[in-house]
């Protein structure tokens, strides 16, 4: 897969078959979009292309009173789940700027659908619109595609549980602490991409020793305090571990939120994991964060911690 991060460095397209989207988060329904692209390109012996934005259009539109929306998915995360679960030939990452946000459905369709992509074919879901003000959208591109000489697809909602799948329903379940239907909807575990930085090496007083992960993403929607069954992933292992999100009130009072795996398998040689980034999934979670009031009690619950993490693993080697 090729990402392209500016228009001008498309290689000359003679036609392709595309999908547009923010796509947050990759979920069901994304991969579902994303599938069919690649489908109807195949078919065509075309690029499939994939069509997203940085930064996500919700950072630059909402209000300012509005609350910044919480991502689940950096653009690097994008492009990596992506790559993982739908793979296309180009992904395109526009800029999304107050001069793009500006651009009418028409003109977005005609300078790059049109011009730059020669789209013999488009795969848009049901919900999508784009251009200003929202004027653009499926049933508008189908019009128009009946004069321009392209078909277009579109996805209707695919559900889970008779809900349709959505990015902002995803952001619900995670927030009310429902990472297993998040997860469900998202078609694979909640991921984060971090980097290993120096913590207080507490864990490693405790026999506990950890890896504090510090998120790529600024605006990135953590999950609530607790501890995690979880799994990481470096250039050159993998591991499962538990994960503790939150602020350790056992040693102190704070408001910071740290990111704290400790890792069941890592590689001799491979212990000092300082500097380097990493791929974090959190899997199940197993319990809410406390307060213990002694150091003993905080290492006997680490030590449950992790065989009911042990227990439980085999049920994600597949995932």
């Amino acid at each position: 897969m090729e990402i392209i991060r500016c228009i001008e460095d498309l290689p000359e397209l003679t036609g392709s078959v595309a999908t547009i989207g923010s796509f947050d988060g990759i979920h069901r329904g994304h991969q579902a979009l994303i599938r069919k692209c690649i489908q109807e390109a195949q078919e065509r012996k075309l690029p499939s292309v994939v069509i997203t934005f940085h930064p996500h259009p919700q950072q630059l539109l909402r209000g300012r009173d509005e609350r910044p929306i919480r991502l689940l998915t950096g653009i690097d995360e994008r492009a990596y789940l992506i790559q993982k679960y739908a793979p296309v030939d180009i992904l395109l990452v526009l800029d999304f700027n107050r001069g793009f946000s500006s651009m009418s459905a028409d003109e977005f369709a005609a300078r790059v659908l049109e011009g730059v992509l020669k789209v013999n074919h488009l795969v848009v879901g049901y919900d999508h619109r784009f251009g200003h003000r929202r004027e653009g959208d499926a049933t508008w591109l189908q019009e128009r595609g009946k004069t321009r000489g392209y078909g277009v697809s579109v996805i209707g909602p695919i559900n889970n549980e008779d809900h349709p799948v959505s990015s902002t329903l995803i952001r619900d379940h995670i927030q009310s602490d429902r990472l297993d239907l998040a997860n469900a909807m998202l078609g694979h575990a909640y991921t984060l991409f971090g980097t290993v930085v120096k913590g207080d090496q507490r864990g490693k007083s405790l026999s506990f020793p950890t890896a504090n992960v510090d998120p790529h993403v600024e605006n990135k929607l953590l999950p609530n305090r607790g501890v995690y069954l979880s799994r990481v992933s470096t250039s050159t292992f993998s591991s499962f571990g538990m994960c503790n999100v939150g602020v350790r009130p056992t040693f102190k009072d704070g408001e910071e939120i740290t990111i704290e795996v400790h890792l069941f398998n890592v590689p001799a040689g491979k212990e000092d994991m300082y500097g380097q980034d990493v791929t974090l999934e959190f899997l199940q979670k197993l319990r809410d964060e406390k307060k213990f009031s002694n150091v003993d009690d905080l290492i006997e619950q680490l030590e449950n911690d992790k065989k009911t993490c042990i227990a439980i693993i085999e049920n994600y080697r597949s995932v």
